[in-house]
């Protein structure tokens, strides 16, 4: 077993380093939907795995630009692939409690408890682990990130090798449905050849304790529009359809009043969870009633169940007309609603995009794709498909040998603590390019904290989190080469 005091003395010495250096990354403004800033983040980010000894490369997709990085270990009995994304979430900075969500806030508590900025070099390095660090993308995925690399510069400090073949890929458009990344899996096979993916998103179970979850599900992404008049119109002077509530209706034939989906064979060859899977959702410690008191509403009935193995449909955002201190009186011209399916094991996103647009047809209404004109006799009538993006669920087996060595590596990492086994995650992370495309079996190992707000206001990561993950990474680098 490796003496790891040295490691452990180096990590707690270099802590402000580390989260003085992390802030430069949160810095950079790398929203999927910014190309140059992406890239301009990708490069940055490539030069400072150069610093810590690893083979860096930014390589083209199509779109936002992968950061792809090795770090070699000859003879080495496994070849590990690390995958994390480097772009974030747009961030609008109302209903943040900082001015700016690029510039990182570090605070002794959580933000909307009031707790106050502090500045870095006035912590002890001691109470560093108690801090959180509030801005974009520091939960997701850059202090997973940033960890890795940290890992990587200790290890190589006080001299401990890893014992893995070791590859890095780091997507920079992740948070926009991966859209080039099956092409880029494929175009690049050889270079991304593995025995194992390590995929280190998401949060932690809210118990704190490891985590290591074994699949994800798909995501199906898409916007329609539903045009009327040619403009919108005074709602006195003007008697016309109001494609508002038109939508709405179509809306309404999708899903029940608890979102449970109504549309048709949507389910069709979804797999129900094993006997295996049942007993690990039964060890899960999740406390749903204190969910219940935090979120102010009532959770459905096998709640977790329903989070893994089955699909839902989203209305995540519905604009048309004016509100608030814009609010008119005007019939609009046109409503636009974006939805989003999480999809399960035995679902593919293409065969339910085509689905849903049976479901649409079977309401009454012309679907129009590919940009097709409207002609003005379907005004009302037609729904139109703006955007569709998304990828295939993926799973990997609990019960083979690979996945009981990462479980006990982890354990290991953290003391011994048991780990909280997750048959599947609710969210979506392109698993499939490695699970379909490599045939390689993918595993989820979450460092951030639970509750950390990614994807909304005031995400944070708690820096005893960062510090863990810096020793989990050496951890897996060496016990996965045994």
């Amino acid at each position: 077993m490796p003496d790891w005091s040295a490691f452990d003395a180096a990590l707690t010495a270099r802590r402000h380093a580390i989260v003085q250096r992390l802030v430069e990354f949160l810095r950079m403004p790398t929203v999927s939907q910014a190309p140059d800033r992406v890239r301009a983040g990708g490069a940055w980010l490539a030069g400072e795995m150069a610093r810590r000894g690893i083979e860096a490369r930014v390589l083209e997709t199509g779109g936002n630009p992968v950061v792809y990085g090795r770090l070699p270990c000859p003879g080495a009995p496994l070849t590990l692939l690390i995958y994390c994304h480097y772009d974030v979430k747009p961030a609008p900075p109302d209903r943040w409690l900082q001015p700016d969500p690029f510039e990182p806030v570090l605070r002794a508590g959580a933000a909307e408890d009031g707790a106050p900025p502090v500045r870095l070099d006035e912590v002890p390095a001691a109470a560093l682990g108690g801090h959180r660090l509030y801005a974009r993308g520091a939960s997701d995925d850059k202090g997973p990130i940033w960890a890795h690399l940290e890992a990587v510069a200790l290890m190589r400090e006080v001299g401990l090798a890893p014992r893995v073949d070791l590859t890095f890929v780091f997507e920079g458009e992740e948070e926009i449905g991966s859209p080039y990344f099956d092409a880029f899996t494929r175009r690049h096979r050889a270079e991304l050849a593995a025995d194992l993916v390590l995929v280190t998103d998401g949060p932690k179970d809210g118990s704190g304790r490891p985590t290591v979850t074994f699949g994800a599900r798909g995501i199906l992404a898409v916007e329609l529009t539903l045009e009327a008049a040619r403009r919108d119109v005074h709602s006195g002077n003007f008697a016309v359809p109001n494609p508002a509530w038109t939508l709405v209706g179509l809306l309404a034939s999708m899903a029940a009043p608890d979102g449970t989906p109504l549309i048709e064979g949507l389910e069709e060859g979804v797999v129900p969870p094993t006997p295996v899977e049942r007993e690990l959702m039964a060890r899960m410690p999740v406390d749903l009633p204190a969910l219940e008191r935090e979120l102010g509403v009532r959770l459905p009935e096998r709640y977790l169940e329903r989070l893994m193995f089955h699909p839902t449909l989203n209305i995540r955002g519905l604009r048309s007309g004016f509100t608030g201190a814009e609010a008119n009186t005007i019939t609009p011209g046109s409503a636009t609603v974006s939805i989003d399916l999480r999809l399960v094991k035995n679902q593919r996103a293409d065969a339910v995009y085509r689905r849903l647009v049976e479901h649409i047809r079977g309401q009454g209404f012309t679907v129009l794709e590919d940009g097709a004109p409207l002609p003005d006799d379907l005004r009302g009538r037609a729904v139109r498909v703006v955007e569709r993006r998304g990828y295939d669920p993926a799973k990997t087996p609990v019960d083979v040998p690979i996945s009981r060595r990462v479980i006990e590596a982890v354990e290991r990492a953290h003391g011994g603590e048991p780990a909280v086994v997750v048959p599947t995650a609710g969210g979506s992370v392109p698993l499939f390019a490695f699970t379909d495309i490599l045939e390689r079996p993918t595993i989820i190992v979450p460092y951030a904290n639970a509750h950390n707000r990614q994807h909304s206001e005031n995400e944070h990561l708690r820096l005893d989190h960062l510090f863990q993950g810096v020793r989990t990474t050496a951890g897996l680098l060496l016990d996965l080469g045994d």
